[in-house]
């Protein structure tokens, strides 16, 4: 019907042409036009043809964009007429189309849109489609769902993951490959035709997925964290989806924690109120994974997920746990300090510097609180090194260190004992050091790394002059082949990894003269380690590799390289082998949970002396 009344318009304009051009041939200077008889064509998606008729009094031409293959015209162009301009158009076996056709003139363009009706898209909701479980899709579906994590906040393990959601359920997309950054709230549709549903460690995931199938659809929705109990987030009702937990609050035992710890992925023990308990999940790449650990209780946000059987929340910015600043429930925590070590070295005569501090590591202290600590010096290598010494102040963090300097000018050789007393301190923190005599000391044996080592074992690197024979390092309790030895040379350490409760660094010597019963042993050396690595560890002596005694206190590795004296005061006369041991105490590693197998525990400038 639609082409039969442009016929009728276009007989129309003809005849009206002819007697407006037969009334007006002595006429000069004609304004142009142009005269389009609709500004839109609608096309079934079937296809099919239809006419426009145009009016002009200038030569025209039409124009298609390339990109509407589906069009076709003619004539495509003509001088002054009027006349009916036949489209012809494709079948659309696709989405509804459009495409704006212009008619133009070298002053006048007019455009017409064409609309071509196609196939109608099926929506399901986030729900739905997590009901289909673990599965292919294979229907025509699509999915709009908008962003809930936050890229700049980056707390997730892979920039290929992102989490959408609706109102009412979420779902993780794994992408093929990293996903273009986008503003939380970023309306999104996914075509789902060919995506596959499964799970990862027990999350359901659209699992790599197309980036060209995901588009913006131009739209932002910012979905609200919907308030949930631990139950239910246990439930996995909730997961993927933006929830917040109130009532909680970081467990004591991990107060003193950064919200990562080194560069590992770190899970934070949360608990409630109510005595239930979570994880809250940073990931190393996370913006905020400098910051300590909240230390009050409020209310946590971020995405619900589960990892193994292991629910947590992934907060997304610094927004999401900044409510966690009220006062804490529960039994408060308890301050803990770990081993105190004595840095630099002690001579008889020289005054003591800047290196000469005892420092002391604390964890789960209360931030502002006051502390007095005093330290008391005894024994035979005392005299003139300035006793008592004091530390006060107030607790700035949760977990660090107190360091106190020490002062004066030791005027006798010999063991020292540092005796530490004060705040929080139930039995006395002793630290052992020893008072060197240039003049009577003898260095046993050294290993220093300024490169790599060939193999174990290694042999002492000032051999030529040690007081002893047969002086090398190599490993305790460590399976055949041993395992290989790496090396940094920025901090000129040797490392290993594969280390577990019992195994040990070992060093054993020959004294050259016999070592009298009353002198001091002592071994110096630095260390540290990864996150996985070990964290304790003890010194040990021995004479016949079987009975073995503790040198001093136990160590406490870090992840920044410190300095360990241990001193033993011989019992009795040494004159065959010696042996010493650092050897790992617990299976507990410096990150605050298990030793893992990559975990590598390093060792540099090692000296073993007798004074």
């Amino acid at each position: 019907m639609k082409s039969i009344a442009f016929k009728l318009i276009g007989i129309a304009l003809v005849i009206a042409s002819l007697a407006i051009t037969s009334c007006s041939k002595d006429e000069k200077n004609e304004d142009p036009f142009l005269d389009v008889a609709s500004e839109s064509i609608t096309v079934a998606k079937e296809g099919g043809k239809s006419l426009l008729v145009i009016s002009s009094n200038a030569a025209w031409s039409v124009e298609i964009p390339t990109d509407a293959t589906w069009i076709a015209a003619t004539p495509l162009s003509g001088t002054k007429s009027s006349i009916a301009i036949s489209f012809t158009f494709l079948p659309n076996t696709g989405l509804p189309r459009e495409a704006n056709v212009k008619i133009n003139t070298p002053t006048i363009s007019k455009t017409v849109k064409i609309q071509q009706s196609g196939n109608v898209k099926t929506y399901v909701t986030v729900a739905e489609l997590r009901a289909k479980g673990e599965t292919t899709i294979t229907q025509d579906l699509y999915l709009k769902a908008s962003l809930i994590c936050d890229q700049v906040g980056g707390n997730t393990t892979s920039l290929k993951n992102l989490y959408v959601s609706d109102l009412n359920a979420g779902i993780c997309v794994r992408l093929v490959a990293d996903a273009t950054p986008m503003a939380v709230g970023t309306e999104l549709e996914f075509k789902l035709q060919g995506a596959v549903l499964s799970k990862f460690n027990g999350l359901l995931q659209l699992n790599n997925f197309t980036n060209a199938d995901m588009s913006t659809t131009g739209k932002t929705t910012v979905i609200p964290a919907k308030p949930i109990t631990v139950a239910q987030l246990k439930s996995g009702a909730f997961e993927s989806m933006y929830v917040s937990i109130a009532n909680t609050q970081v467990a004591n035992a991990d107060l003193s924690k950064t919200m990562v710890v080194g560069t590992a992925h770190t899970s934070i023990n949360m608990e409630t109120s109510t005595n239930e308990s979570y994880i809250m999940f940073n990931a190393s790449y996370s913006e905020f994974k400098a910051l300590q650990v909240p230390q009050g209780s409020g209310t946590l946000k971020g995405i619900a997920s589960v990892n193994n059987a292991i629910f947590q929340i992934l907060p997304q910015n610094r927004t999401d746990f900044a409510e966690l600043t009220g006062t804490r429930f529960g039994v408060a925590p308890q301050l803990t300090y770990g081993t105190a070590t004595l840095g630099g070295a002690m001579t008889k005569a020289v005054g003591l510097g800047a290196a000469n501090v005892i420092t002391i590591p604390y964890t789960l202290a209360t931030i502002g609180q006051a502390y007095s600590l005093s330290v008391a010096v005894s024994g035979t290598g005392a005299t003139g090194i300035t006793t008592p010494v004091t530390a006060n102040g107030n607790f700035t963090t949760a977990a660090g260190n107190i360091t106190i300097p020490l002062a004066g000018t030791p005027t006798a050789s010999g063991a020292v004992s540092f005796t530490i007393t004060g705040t929080g301190i139930s039995t006395p923190i002793v630290v052992n050091g020893v008072v060197t005599d240039p003049a009577s000391s003898k260095t046993m044996a050294t290993w220093t790394f300024e490169a790599l080592p060939a193999s174990f074992p290694i042999v002492s690197s000032t051999s030529a002059t040690d007081e002893s024979t047969n002086a090398s390092l190599t490993l305790s309790g460590f399976a055949a082949p041993l395992p290989t030895i790496a090396y940094t040379a920025s901090s000129k350490t040797i490392y290993l990894s594969t280390w577990d409760q019992g195994k040990a660094w070992l060093f054993s010597f020959t004294p050259k003269q016999p070592i009298a019963s009353g002198k001091t042993l002592t071994m110096t050396f630095k260390g540290y380690g990864s996150s996985t690595a070990p964290r304790d560890f003890v010194v040990e002596y021995s004479k016949d590799g079987t009975t073995w005694t503790q040198m001093g206190d136990a160590i406490l590795y870090l992840a920044n390289i410190v300095p360990f004296t241990r001193t033993l005061v011989l019992s009795e006369s040494v004159s065959g082998q010696v042996q010493i041991r650092v050897k790992v105490s617990s299976t507990a590693s410096i990150g605050g949970g298990t030793i893992a197998a990559g975990g590598n525990s390093r060792l540099a400038d090692v000296v073993i002396s007798v004074n």
